[in-house]
Parts: C-alpha cells; structure tokens; sequence
C-alpha cells in the first residue's frame, strides 16, 4: 500500500479534507506527475521523522514546535530557486502512535507542496500506526506487499524503492520481513541497469548481531542490496542525525529529523538528492532549518559504484 500524494490545487484539498482524507493515486511505479519530472536533470527533496502531532501548538523537549518544523521545511523546500521532482518522507510521520488526527495535520503541512505541483511520497516508521495512516487517508487500495508501504517511484532520472520497516507501533526495533524482502529482490532484479536509491525508516544495524533500536533484518538487507550493483544507495532516518558512510561502494545516508534532533550538535532540517546527469553519481546536499546549523548547505559528492 505505497502512498502517493499527487499535486492537486487549493479547491480540490479543501473538498477531500471536508469528505475526510487525501486525493491518492495507489499504487503504481510511475506516479502521475508533472511532465518531466522523471527525466535526467532534477532533484527529490528527502524528509525522515517529521513526527507530527494533531495538536498544532504540540511543542517537545522544551523546545520544538514539530508543526512549526516541518512547516519551515515545507517553506524552505518553497523557496528553492526549482522545485524538486518529488517529496519522500522515509517514516515517523507521526509524533507518537500514529493518531488518525496527527495524519490530518499532516496533510494539512505537506499541502502547500502539492499546491505547487510537487507529488509527495511516503512510507511508515515505528512511531506511525497502518490502520489509523489508511483510515485518515482513505486508502483501500491492494498493497504491493501486503500489510507494507512498499512502492518504487521514478524522479529525477533515478528509481527510487521505499520500504516499510514499520514492525510494532511505538517500540523502537524495525523490521522489513521475509516478503517484503523477497518483493525488493524481484522489484531490483526487474531493472537491473536502473540506478536505484533505497529508502526507509529504519537505520542498518552496525553489529552482526541486531543492535537494538535498529533494523532487526539489517544482514537479509544487505544480501540482497550488495551484489546488486544498480543499487547505489540506502537513505534512512530514525535517528535523527546527518551521517554518511560507505559499505562495499554502497553509500549509507542518514538523514537528519525535521521534527527535532536527539542531540544539540545535530541538524534540523532536509535533504537535497540530485543525481548526475552523466548517471555517474549524486550530490546529498544538506538543508538547515533549524537545530545546529552549522552545517547548512554541506555538499557530498558521491560517486555511484559500477558507473
């Protein structure tokens, strides 16, 4: 059940919030978008952790208004001299337990970019809730996995593969699971030549032995992303902070939270993905929007393995 948010204009978002939820288009690998938008020569906005709250004042470790952070990301994403080929929020949409009225706030931040003609796509983290996220959305479509948010979404010249790592609402381990695993298999080796980035919720445990707090099946991911090397990437959040690294030419990315950072030294703020055109890599540019900035504007030039 991946989740599409299409562009749609102030009229059309005003009547689907009065019939309670979202226009969506589910599910499909080319979402419909604006002309162009999957060709060479753009950039996709990422966002992990916005952690949305019903309540629109919800203000948290004495500081963060989580409403008003996604808010400045929203404005900032805007504010671009281009917009980007579309939004992803890799999870943790939801602030706690995935509420059906933090969904709709949700919407209600993530609107102006579909005003503008920017598709959005997202998947779940540990602190959302599937039931309540299909409810508030009014999603009833069949799942590419079922119970997941899985989907592929082409942008900007690359294919992008969300995963769901959702495993328990509100306990912190992720999990992807034997199907899921096995649908990225078939979904990867369908397109073999296709540079693809990987994104989900959960970050890779460090340690053979499943660290707590991170993906539990981390090693099955890694099984099947390392010997394909049209796989370039894997993008994740959950922990709230800016890393880069690299494992056998894959490149790990962890990007920051916008709701809030778990340490001082830590970013607020979003991602700039913006593939090559030659298709020979990627630049990961990061966006400050609050947190410690120090770091705003820091560009990764990486280079993709087998180009």
């Amino acid at each position: 059940m991946p989740i599409h948010l299409p562009p749609t204009s102030r009229r059309t978002f005003l009547n689907s919030l009065a019939l309670g939820g979202a226009a969506l288009v589910l599910p499909g690998i080319r979402p419909t978008s604006a002309a162009g938008r999957d060709e060479p020569g753009g950039y996709v906005a990422l966002l992990a952790d916005t952690h949305i709250d019903q309540d629109a004042g919800k203000v948290v470790r004495d500081a963060f208004n989580v409403s008003a952070s996604l808010r400045a990301v929203v404005a900032d994403v805007l504010a671009q001299p281009r917009p980007p080929a579309c939004v992803a929020v890799v999870g943790d949409l939801a602030l706690k337990n995935g509420q059906p009225g933090d969904y709709g706030r949700f919407l209600e931040l993530v609107a102006p970019l579909r005003e503008r003609g920017i598709p959005v796509h997202l998947t779940l983290g540990n602190h959302d809730d599937r039931d309540a996220f299909r409810k508030a959305l009014h999603q009833e479509a069949e799942a590419a996995v079922e119970g997941r948010c899985a989907a592929v979404v082409e942008a900007a010249g690359a294919r992008l593969v969300l995963l769901d790592s959702l495993d328990k609402v509100d306990e912190v381990p992720g999990l992807l699971g034997e199907a899921q695993r096995a649908w990225l298999a078939r979904t990867l080796d369908a397109a073999p030549a296709a540079a693809t980035v990987v994104l989900v919720h959960h970050n890779p445990s460090p340690t053979a032995e499943p660290a707590p707090g991170t993906l539990q099946d981390t090693a099955a991911l890694l099984d099947i992303l390392r010997p394909r090397k049209q796989v370039k990437a894997l993008v994740y959040g959950h922990t709230h902070a800016w890393r880069r690294s690299e494992e056998d030419g894959l490149h790990l990315v962890n990007l920051p939270a916008v709701a809030y950072p778990f340490e001082k030294t830590e970013p607020v703020g979003w991602c700039r993905f913006e593939p090559l055109r030659d298709g020979r890599g990627a630049t990961f540019e990061l966006r400050c929007t609050g947190g410690d900035r120090s770091k705003d504007g820091e560009r990764a030039e990486l280079a993709w393995r087998g180009a």
